[in-house]
Order: C-alpha cells, then structure tokens, then sequence
C-alpha cells in the first residue's frame, strides 16, 4: 500500500502534521509506504517552488500585505477563482508530480494544494481516494475547502461548523484533532522526573516563535528575561539562527537557555509551567496536549485569528500582545498557582492527544 501526503515547508505546521501521519499510519499499517513530498517545490514553477523562503519572508516583513491578501480572498467563491488561475500554471506540474509518486491514498495538510489537486488527479485518471487534513484551528482560508475531496479531517468543531456554513458536505467532514505527536499522556505521568532530568528546581517559562522563529520573539525574550520574575526561561528559536545566535551572545544569565531547533520539544512542554507561544495550531494543541496553561503574544492576521479566540473562550490561554503585558501576565500566573491549575485543566480538555491515531484511522477507512 502506498500512500502519498502532500505539504509545504511554508511554517513548520504543514510538515509536523505530515511526520505526525505518517507514523500514525506505519504504526497502524506496517506494511504502507508513506511519502512525503512538499508539492509546491517539487510540483509548481516559480514563485510557489519558492514558497518556504517567500512565506518566511513575508511573515517576517510583509504581515499587513498577508492579512490584507488574506482578507480580499478569503471564502468559497474568490478561493476557487483565485486556485483556478493558479491552477493554469501548476497544472502540469502537479500532473508530473502525481505520476512520479503513484499512490492507493493521496492526503494533502497543505490549503494551497486542495482544489489544485483534485483537477490535477481528475485530469490524469488518478482514482486514489483524496483527503484533506486541516491543520488551521478554526478561521481556515477557504482554499483549504472544495466539494472534490473524499474525506475533510478537522481539528475543531468550530471549523466543521465554518465549512458547514459555507456549503461544504458534512457527511465528508471529520472533527479528529490537529496532528501531534501521541506521547503527551505518557509524558505528563513522568513530569517529576522530567524536571529533574532537566534540573527544573524553580518555574519553568517555555518560549516558542513557531517552526521558523519568526515575528517578535527576540523582544518579547527580552523583557522577560529582564524581569524579576525568578523563574527559569526556556527559549526555543526553531530555525532562526540569527536569532539563537544573537541571543547566545548577550549572555541573558545563568536562569536563561536558548536553543536551536530541538528533537524533545514534546518533553519541554510538560516539564514547564507556562507556555509563551505564537498562536500557531501546532503549538497551541500541543501546549493543551502537555496542559501547559498559555500566553499568547503574536499571530498571523487571518488564518491564526481564530485559534486565538478559541484560546480565550476556552480558558486556556491568555493574550500580551506588549512585552510589558506578557510580563504583568507571567508575574500573575506565576503567583496564582491555583490560576495556573484552571488554565492547565481548560487546556486538558480542549485536547484529543490521540488526534494522530484518529486521524490516520479515517484515512485508512477510506482504502476499504
């Protein structure tokens, strides 16, 4: 059994879903050979074989102008014109890439590739079943949606209900969870020696800018680490290099660790005690996953709106969009242990850690 999934390096969400179902379906079929593929490099011509470095640089510099494209095309109508105009270049490409990697199921974590897709395998006779797996929380572009796939995975009810809303079959819309990894239950049970392992004598203040580091994580490090807050602080810079680097060199104290890009970011996550986080869906659900209670400090205008909101009205999490709130914040939680219980229970419960397994189960069910 082959089965082919289809991303894009563009944030590090795209990929960490893919990795997540690919283990879930090797686990759950052993003998399935699962390929990734990051189909706007290998399938479309320039700009989008470029889109990793051109996302990064947007996210980086040109937010106004995403939120603003985001906006202006966002719903069922001007998604589908603006993938049909695309699709007059990608097409062939996308043809090319579908024969090389032939496959018994095609699933796509990618918005871009949903309608693209779909014409392209209609095109050639591909008759695998298509899904799509969702990875944005709730406020989803609408080019992640069109009536040709078989089978939607999404990660929240308040998605399923967009997309109902829209249009969309609910017959072909799953609520299974983001993709993360299954290990967070096991791992919450042995946090004690977690922190001890790690040397964790005093709070813990974990800090993500996301897969790529992006946005204002340097400033927001800063200010908490110039804070009297006697805690520990954890930074995690993911790919940005500059960014570790610089960091390393002012040489923040002995209470302050910054790291690259890490392997056990799972295990951070449940030996501390607060989250500081970008509004990404992957560290949002894996910070409920590790009840880490969370304060949100930076998202992307559109499609990352809506996981924020999804963090307030659930309990789980709380916004500083200044550094001097997040301290304010930190300090509160820090003091309020019982603050902290609520907020980690919220995020418990906003949780499906067996997402993965679910997921790769629906998947799966459409091969018979």
């Amino acid at each position: 059994m082959r089965v082919l999934i289809l991303m894009s390096d563009t944030g590090g969400g795209h990929r960490a879903a893919a990795n997540a179902l690919r283990a879930e379906i090797a686990r759950a079929r052993p003998e399935a050979e699962v390929t990734i593929v990051d189909a706007l490099v290998e399938g479309c011509p320039f700009p989008l074989s470029r889109a990793p470095g051109i996302y990064a640089f947007g996210m980086k510099h040109l937010r106004w102008l995403w939120g603003l494209c985001f906006h202006l095309s966002n719903g069922p109508v001007r998604a589908a014109l603006s993938a049909r105009v695309g699709y007059l270049s990608n097409a062939r490409g996308l043809k090319a890439l579908l024969r090389r990697h032939p496959a018994d199921l095609v699933i796509s974590t990618h918005p871009l590739l949903t309608h693209q897709v779909h014409w392209a395998m209609r095109a050639i006779g591909h008759k695998a079943p298509f899904a799509v797996v969702v990875t944005d929380l709730v406020t989803g572009h609408w080019t992640w949606y069109s009536r040709g796939p078989d089978l939607y995975c999404v990660p929240t009810a308040e998605a399923r209900d967009i997309m109902v809303r829209g249009g969309m079959d609910a017959a072909r819309i799953q609520v299974c969870g983001q993709p993360v990894p299954p290990v967070f239950p096991a791992l919450r049970m042995e946090r004690d020696a977690l922190r001890r392992a790690r040397g964790f004598d005093r709070p813990v203040i974990l800090m993500l800018g996301g897969g790529d580091g992006v946005g204002e994580l340097g400033r927001f490090a800063r200010a908490v680490v110039a804070a009297p807050l006697g805690a520990r602080i954890e930074v995690v810079c993911a790919r940005n290099s500059a960014l570790r680097d610089e960091l390393n060199a002012a040489q923040l104290g002995a209470h302050v660790h910054i790291h690259g890009f890490v392997n056990d970011l799972p295990e951070l996550m449940v030996a501390s005690d607060i989250l500081v986080t970008k509004g990404g869906p992957g560290s949002i659900m894996e910070g409920c996953a590790a009840g880490t209670p969370m304060l949100i400090f930076d998202w992307i205008p559109g499609q990352e709106r809506g996981n924020v909101d999804l963090a307030l009205r659930r309990g789980f999490g709380r916004v500083a969009t200044s550094p001097n709130r997040l301290v304010t914040e930190l300090q509160q939680l820090l003091q309020d242990e019982a603050l902290r219980a609520r907020m980690s229970a919220a995020a418990l419960a906003a949780s499906i850690p067996d997402s993965s397994a679910r997921i790769a189960a629906a998947l799966l069910a459409r091969l018979h």
